[in-house]
């Protein structure tokens, strides 16, 4: 009867060694969750490591040169002054921020993009070109420069010779 068996309290030592050995794993566990964080961003490119990405520039290696002759249509894009134009992008498909990435495609190729907006309606299944009458020499370039990306059609009507706009793209769902 002496021998009586004791349950441990709060305030018991067995306890009290369980409950640091239980905040060593939780604290262990918060800094192996932070370092996982930082390494996808790192890998991801997002954030402050966003500048660390290499860009396509640098991973485009060099190519031989090769001397061949020009065809026409190389010639004809060659000579045209890609930022002459003043471009209007529409978005036609509706999506948010459509218009927005045909811009920025657009000025990586040369181009000087004017103004965004959407257009009258939400109908456009393919992405619309429309020029001013003195700027169909565009047309080609401009057709193959989108179409790398785009599914594009030119549309017959000519923009108005008062417009702001030189050029119209119209933004669709493809």
């Amino acid at each position: 009867m002496d021998e009586q068996q004791q349950t441990p309290t709060a305030g018991s030592p067995i306890y009290q060694e369980s409950q640091a050995k239980n905040a060593k794993w939780l604290w262990f566990l918060i800094v192996l969750v932070i370092i996982g964080a930082l390494v996808f961003a790192f890998v991801r490119g997002i954030g402050p490591f966003s500048q660390f990405q290499k860009t396509s520039e640098e991973e485009v290696s060099p190519t031989p040169f090769v001397l061949e002759s020009p065809t026409p249509e190389a010639t004809v894009g060659a000579s045209l002054d890609k930022s002459e134009p003043k471009i209007r992008v529409l978005n036609g498909s509706g999506k948010a921020g459509t218009a927005s990435s045909i811009k920025d495609f657009l000025e990586s190729k040369g181009y000087k993009v004017a103004s965004i907006g959407n257009a009258a309606n939400y109908d456009f299944s393919q992405t619309v070109i429309r020029f001013k009458e003195g700027f169909k020499k565009f047309e080609e370039v401009l057709f193959s420069d989108l179409s790398d990306k785009y599914s594009v059609k030119v549309d017959s009507d000519n923009l108005e010779a008062t417009d702001s706009a030189d050029i119209e793209v119209i933004a669709g769902a493809k």
